[in-house]
């Protein structure tokens, strides 16, 4: 990542009869002078990356050292783009510039990332045990079953059976109820973090799982508090059918989209850092 550390190597302080020679030789020494003053932070940012890619799960640690790697690349940043190249040195500087700002994007979506992934999954937390109580909650919910009565007893049993029904489908409205009201904490929880690109797609189908989850419970939860049982199957389907957002094949599709588009981010990189190698190569031969 870091081609910088490589790429005033050779070109230091041989004399030249030449003032091209001597301004395209005093520009790359002035750059290499940056760089050798941040030599050590930016091999630490090196390692940091290293490690993190061994280790990704290590986010917590990783997080104030990404948010450093990005302040000292930000200081780099600046501090090349001050100095003054000779005009056969313009493009050297341009691609150094794009260079070095490619590396600053992508320090700040790592540093986004180290930090939005724990918060994420702290914001979900709560989701899986809401999930288990609301089960629990149902299943403890008497549910009546129609049982053949005599015909004297015809009458009284109905409204034994309607008000058992009615008593079940409020347990059953308190505990969808509860529920959701996990789910709105939970939304936002969610409202208030920031994703980096690479985890947009995903973060926005959760929020949309969530809406969708909230407002199917939701006409449920109605239904069942004014006794349309009609609707309450139908309801009810629709509720189930709702947390399948997450997994459906467009919700895929964008999360493999964006790993694709950071992949090409890096690649960007890398494909910049030979140029500017190149470029640099170029000048030197030019030096003879």
């Amino acid at each position: 990542m870091l081609a910088l550390l490589l790429l005033a190597a050779g070109c230091g302080g041989h004399s030249s009869q030449s003032a091209k020679r001597k301004a395209i030789t005093q520009y790359i020494e002035r750059v290499d002078a940056v760089e050798q003053e941040l030599r050590y932070p930016l091999l630490k940012i090196e390692k940091t990356y290293r490690d993190f890619s061994a280790h990704p799960g290590t986010m917590k640690k990783a997080a104030p050292q990404f948010a450093t790697a990005e302040a000292t690349l930000h200081t780099l940043q600046t501090r090349l783009g001050l100095i003054d190249p000779p005009p056969d040195a313009r493009r050297l500087r341009t691609l150094l510039v794009a260079l070095i700002g490619a590396q600053v994007e992508l320090a700040h979506e790592l540093t986004t990332l180290v930090n939005f992934l724990p918060a994420f999954s702290a914001a979900l937390t709560s989701l899986g045990p809401a999930d288990a109580q609301l089960k629990k909650s149902l299943a403890a919910v008497a549910v009546p079953k129609p049982k053949p009565v005599k015909p004297a007893q015809l009458k009284a049993a109905r409204a034994a059976f309607k008000r058992a029904v009615s008593a079940a489908a409020a347990g059953q409205a308190v505990a969808l109820d509860t529920y959701l009201r996990e789910i709105a904490k939970v939304q936002v929880r969610l409202r208030g973090l920031r994703p980096p690109p690479s985890m947009a797609p995903a973060y926005r189908t959760q929020l949309a799982t969530l809406a969708r989850v909230r407002a199917t419970g939701t006409a449920l939860v109605g239904a069942l508090q004014k006794k349309q049982y009609a609707r309450v199957a139908v309801l009810d389907r629709s509720f189930q059918k709702a947390a399948t957002t997450s997994t459906s094949l467009a919700a895929q599709r964008a999360q493999i989209a964006a790993v694709k588009g950071y992949n090409a981010r890096v690649k960007a990189v890398s494909e910049l850092a030979l140029r500017v190698d190149a470029e640099r190569a170029r000048l030197q031969k030019s030096l003879g």
